[in-house]
């Protein structure tokens, strides 16, 4: 049973292995998410991606994708978790950074001198950019799987991340230049926003 789809319906009919299974396999990408963004609760917020996860096979929804949806579920949480922490006003994901928010830096993006200037960059850009970011580079998730994510539609998702590319390309411009970094930051001819 390799496949995330059966093993989420057999922990869903009560295979514990099965359940292990499953969240070996995706603890790891679900914790590195939490932990690129907060420094607070990242166990409980994975837990609560699983369960959640777990609870929508339980009542029955069909899930193609369960890495897509436990990603899904992480942005929510997030999302809450920070207005929890933040105790003001609301956060608005399309405009409130980490930076705003004061949250802690992260230490896997911050192993090197360029991974530091890239995650204070990150860290600059609004939420929804910044997810958009993390999600097709880090995570590796096709434009149209990371569309279904951000609940938008895939013009939409190739918009925001070329959106997001241009805003963090811009932070980075008071940093010394880095060949390397902007080869990393390239998006394949397909995944492109149309012309004008």
């Amino acid at each position: 049973m390799s496949d995330d789809v059966e093993l989420l319906r057999a922990w869903s009919s009560g295979d514990t292995a099965a359940g292990k299974a499953f969240y070996r396999r995706h603890q790891t990408r679900i914790t590195a998410f939490f932990a690129r963004k907060t420094t607070t609760e990242v166990p409980d917020l994975v837990q609560r991606c699983f369960l959640r996860c777990l609870e929508a096979q339980a009542r029955g929804m069909v899930i193609g994708n369960p890495l897509g949806l436990l990603l899904t579920i992480a942005r929510n949480e997030l999302y809450d978790h920070l207005a929890r922490q933040n105790r003001g006003p609301a956060i608005d994901p399309a405009v409130t950074s980490l930076h705003d928010l004061r949250t802690g830096p992260s230490q896997l993006l911050a192993r090197a001198q360029q991974q530091r200037r890239l995650h204070a960059a990150l860290a600059r850009l609004p939420l929804d950019d910044q997810l958009a970011l993390e999600l097709y580079y880090w995570e590796q998730l096709p434009m149209a799987e990371l569309a279904r994510v951000l609940e938008i539609g895939r013009s939409a998702a190739i918009s925001r991340v070329h959106r997001a590319r241009g805003k963090l390309r811009h932070l980075l411009d008071d940093a010394p230049s880095d060949a390397e970094l902007e080869a990393s930051l390239s998006i394949p001819p397909d995944d492109r926003p149309p012309p004008g």
